[in-house]
């Protein structure tokens, strides 16, 4: 029976009474090529987390590295469920490290050649949720869709991307061709959690008003549908549950040639 995990829900962030609920959807699958499902996510409505992981290098140590991820970010929150934000700011910081070396460390001892796992992770300050932290490493993506406008809140952590960025804008054209989702390039990763002895995530905050549509999607989402499609997908929803499904619907029409993990959060 091919594997598929899919929770749905809608829920109210609770804490301190914030001035506008969430309502959460999410799915992650296998999709049609894959054997195994190396995607995690993790989705804590009442502490404003919210985490999309996909794991790398193959099979079991892939999927472990990303399950752990996921696991650690759910115990820090349950140890600092009464802390405020900057608190639970800096603990998720450190927790990074702390799991990227358990990561190393396993994969050293069993002689694993690579193993690690992107994130793509937003914690909401839940007393005041019109600001968020923003952390990432790798190529899973944090989308905002605001009035009509889809903003890409990460930047792809890989090789055809960094190189595209790093060339003048009169080789634009070569630029977009190496940040072009069709170029191997944009599969070389240049930074992930359990890869590097530090682990190098991207911080930001950003502010969260009410109306915003985000999503965070692993590479099997956005490889298949390009930022125009999400965007129409994300703005033609009904409600998180819907649009997780239309979005579900066009990967699987497009080919799902790789895992495909969502989080859909409406504000």
């Amino acid at each position: 029976m091919r594997e598929k995990r899919r929770n749905m829900f809608d829920f109210i962030a609770r804490r301190d009474k914030p001035r506008f609920p969430f309502a959460v959807a999410t799915v992650t699958d296998r999709g049609f090529v894959r054997r195994a499902n190396e995607d995690s996510l993790l989705c804590l409505g009442d502490d404003g987390l919210f985490c999309v992981s996909d794991g790398m290098g193959g099979g079991a140590g892939g999927a472990l590295a990303s399950r752990w991820i996921c696991d650690a970010f759910a115990a820090i929150m349950a140890a600092e469920k009464e802390s405020v934000y900057e608190i639970r700011q800096f603990a998720l910081v450190k927790e990074i490290q702390r799991v990227n070396d358990k990561i190393r460390t396993y994969a050293r001892e069993r002689g694993y050649k690579m193993m690690g796992a992107t994130i793509a992770l937003m914690l909401v300050d839940v007393a005041r949720p019109s600001r968020a932290l923003i952390c990432h490493a790798g190529d899973s993506r944090i989308y905002r869709l605001r009035s009509g406008t889809l903003v890409q809140l990460t930047r792809d952590h890989t090789v055809g991307n960094e190189l595209g960025r790093a060339l003048s804008e009169n080789a634009a054209e070569r630029a977009a061709d190496l940040q072009s989702r069709r170029n191997p390039l944009t599969h070389i990763l240049t930074r992930a959690i359990g890869t590097e002895l530090r682990a190098r995530p991207d911080l930001a905050e950003v502010d969260i008003k009410r109306g915003d549509r985000f999503l965070f999607c692993s590479d099997g989402v956005h490889d298949m549908l390009t930022d125009e499609e999400i965007s129409a997908l994300l703005a033609g929803g009904t409600g998180p549950s819907a649009t997780v499904k239309d979005i579900e619907a066009a990967v699987r029409k497009a080919g799902a040639a790789d895992n495909y993990t969502m989080i859909c959060v409406f504000t």
